[in-house]
This record gives C-alpha cells, sequence and structure tokens, in this order.
C-alpha cells in the first residue's frame, strides 16, 4: 500500500514537473530552417538605390540576387525625416525609375520606402509634424509607387502615444494596398519588466503593450533582434529564440519578421561573433520549432543589411534557410 501510494505520488510529481517545463520552455519539434521558410523574406538596402541613377544592369542584377534567395520584402531608404516631418525630394529623386525598372525585372518582390530618423529629433506631438510625415508617405506609396511604408524611428516605447497617433493618421491616409510596416527593438516581457521594478529600470522599452498597440495599424512588425550586447553566441541564439516564440504568439493576424544583423562592425553593445547570421538563423529555428511559437504568424527573416552582406553570409543564409 505504501509503495502504491509512493508511486502514485512520484507520478502525479513527475507529470506536474513535465507539464511546468512544458509551459515554461516549450516542447519542440526538431525541424531545419527550410521547413519554416514560406520565401516570404525581407532586407534592408541603402540610400544609393534613390538617390543616385542606377542602370538597368545594376537593378536588374539587384532583383535576380533577391529572387535567388528568396526575398521578396525590400525596405529601400529614402530618408530620414527631417525634424519638420519631411523629406527633400532632391534626396530620393531617381526613386519613381528605381521602383518601375525594379517592377519591371520582377513583380513579385515588394518596395517598401523606408523612413528612419532618431525619435529625439521628431516631435511626434506636433500635429503638423504627423500630417507632412502622413504627406510624405502618400507621395512614396500613392504617387511614386512604393508598396507601402516601412517606418524605423527608434527608440519608441509602450508609453510613446503620439508615435501610436502617427501611424493610425498614415494608415487613415494611405491606400488600403499599401502597406504600413514599423521596425521595433526588441520586446522585453511585462514578467521581466515586473520582476526587475526594484532593480533596474528601464528607460525605453517595447513590452507586449507597444508591440500590440503598434499592430493595430501595422500590417507587418520587424523585430530588431540584434545589438544585444552579449559576446556568447548561445545567448544570442536563445534571446533570437525566445523573441520569435513570444512576438509570434503574441501578433495574430500581423505579419512576423524577425530581423538579423550581417554587418560585423564590433561596436559598445554589439559583438558580430556572436550576433550575426548564422546564429541568428539558428535562433529563430529553434524558436519555430518550439510549440509556444505561432509558425502562422511568421512572415519570415528580415537581414540588417544588403549592404554588409558578403558571399559566405548569403552561402550560410542559403544553407540554413533555403535548403
Amino acid at each position: 500500500m505504501f509503495s502504491f501510494f509512493r508511486i502514485t505520488i512520484f507520478g502525479v510529481i513527475f507529470i506536474a514537473a513535465v507539464l511546468a517545463w512544458g509551459f515554461a520552455f516549450g516542447f519542440a519539434s526538431n525541424q531545419p530552417g527550410s521547413f519554416f521558410n514560406n520565401e516570404h523574406n525581407a532586407v534592408w538596402i541603402g540610400h544609393e538605390w534613390v538617390g543616385e541613377q542606377k542602370s538597368d544592369v545594376d537593378i536588374q542584377e539587384l532583383v535576380t540576387t533577391l529572387k535567388d534567395h528568396q526575398i521578396d520584402t525590400v525596405f529601400v531608404h529614402v530618408g530620414p525625416i527631417n525634424s519638420s516631418g519631411s523629406v527633400d525630394p532632391e534626396i530620393y529623386k531617381y526613386s519613381l525609375d528605381f521602383v518601375e525598372t525594379a517592377k519591371s525585372f520582377g513583380e513579385d518582390i515588394e518596395y517598401q520606402a523606408w523612413l528612419g530618423q532618431i525619435r529625439r529629433k521628431l516631435d511626434l506631438s506636433d500635429e503638423e509634424v504627423r500630417h507632412n510625415i502622413s504627406n510624405l508617405s502618400i507621395i512614396l506609396a500613392d504617387i511614386i509607387g512604393f508598396d507601402g511604408i516601412h517606418f524605423d524611428i527608434e527608440p519608441v516605447w509602450d508609453g510613446d502615444k503620439d508615435f501610436i497617433t502617427l501611424l493610425s493618421e498614415v494608415r487613415e491616409t494611405l491606400s488600403e494596398e499599401k502597406k504600413i510596416s514599423v521596425a521595433l527593438a526588441e520586446l522585453v516581457p511585462g514578467s521581466i519588466l515586473w520582476l526587475s521594478e526594484h532593480v533596474y529600470t528601464f528607460e525605453n522599452y517595447n513590452s507586449e503593450v507597444n508591440y500590440s498597440n503598434v499592430a493595430k495599424y501595422a500590417d507587418q512588425v520587424v523585430a530588431m533582434v540584434y545589438d544585444i550586447g552579449f559576446e556568447s553566441e548561445w545567448f544570442y541564439r536563445w534571446i533570437v529564440a525566445e523573441q520569435t516564440i513570444r512576438i509570434t504568439a503574441l501578433l495574430d493576424g500581423t505579419e512576423v519578421f524577425i530581423a538579423i544583423p550581417s554587418y560585423d562592425e564590433k561596436k559598445e553593445g554589439f559583438h558580430p561573433e556572436a550576433e550575426n547570421v548564422e546564429n541568428g538563423l539558428l535562433g529563430i529555428t529553434k524558436g519555430l520549432n518550439n510549440f509556444r511559437s505561432n509558425e502562422d504568424n511568421f512572415a519570415g527573416v528580415a537581414i540588417y543589411s544588403y549592404w554588409e552582406l558578403d558571399e559566405e553570409e548569403w552561402q550560410v543564409y542559403d544553407d540554413l534557410w533555403l535548403k
């Protein structure tokens, strides 16, 4: 009787432990990256493509490279936005030529006008500044022909209501078929904020709150999972996996891109020996294999940036993500 009781208690504890482990860490499969590749990946390209006149051959080579690596979403730098909310048209004077020529070589690739700026340089509480950004968005998307607007304004945070107001106003003015895409810093879970409340205060952060607020108006959310500041390869892979799990599980109905770095200039807060294309892809694959993630919300990988990618990195990308 005692033995049976002890075995029963042990069984209950074992099952509880397994369930607790599954809840905390998630059960996982072991599929390769290609299993999750939807041929819907993204990359940022530089200002030269709209600030300088490119030949048809140059643009065709770009499009061919994108197709070869199953990239169908391109964030084209046309900014930065100035303090008034505008961009001098002279800066992006070849945009129309670029979009029309690129589309002639492949209609299935979307080109979004990438508008960026440091947040403190933009007073988004100013209605005129927001109005100018909305008008600029119309010019770029509805007149020039970009497929949407990609905002990379950093940093934005949970309480940045003016940024959310900007997104809502741009959504109201853009044609319905034009996309809004937003790049956000890594998600800091509310549970972490609660635990660290009396130990460390985050100044600017994106918790589930801001990700959800942005997703009300954005068709795509691009999580920039880099500049983490740790040198451990294992830890970076784990961070990328957790970001993939949490963000795809959170944002139903919004395309989620997980962005990883290709640049290799070592600086404060960035360690290329850990944060790179290989470890980023391994982390994304690990996250998508975890049953806590929501594969249906995952769009693809985004790489920052095209101009930093070399042949070795393209090969790593192909081996881990396409094959």
